[in-house]
């Protein structure tokens, strides 16, 4: 995994790599653009079930809140159909202590609840879960669901 250097010369070994009249900062931006595709890449590959936005929030705020003190997300789960609800929250309640509200016929999980990257990764490993969005929701407790599977706006942020 290449290492992106954090001087003034970022970009500078791509400038000196392409043709001059580009622009230093045409480069620059390139090469931004270059890295924020490789970040998703990355994500889709570890955590395939989870929109990436979802993923750079919790990261971001990792580092304000620290690893022993995870912050509080609204969290959704698209399932499969034919989920037995029931037991599907009970193990929801088992695992984080909050019991989720169901949408959508028993397809679409909504807990608020304390998340980490293992957490996700505990979810996204489910065979029975198509996707994993949520926002962050601080002190405040959820206000239900606010997504539909596949809404594409949560990859907006990294």
């Amino acid at each position: 995994m290449s290492v992106i250097a954090t001087e003034s010369t970022f970009g500078r070994e791509v400038f000196d790599l392409t043709q001059p009249e580009l622009g230093k900062e045409a480069v620059e931006l390139q090469a931004l653009r270059m890295q924020r595709r490789k970040l998703q890449s990355i994500y889709t590959q570890i955590l395939p079930k989870v929109v990436p936005g979802l993923i750079g929030d919790l990261l971001s705020r990792e580092r304000e809140y620290g690893l022993s003190n995870a912050p509080m997300y609204t969290i959704e789960v698209f399932t499969k159909k034919g989920i037995d609800q029931e037991e599907a929250k009970i193990y929801i309640f088992e695992k984080t202590g909050m019991v989720p509200a169901v949408y959508d016929n028993g397809t679409h999980y909504v807990t608020n609840q304390r998340l980490t990257l293992q957490i996700l990764k505990e979810i996204s490993n489910c065979e029975d879960v198509l996707e994993i969005t949520g926002e962050y929701s601080g002190v405040c407790g959820s206000i239900g669901p606010l997504h539909e599977r596949g809404d594409q706006s949560n990859c907006r942020c990294l």
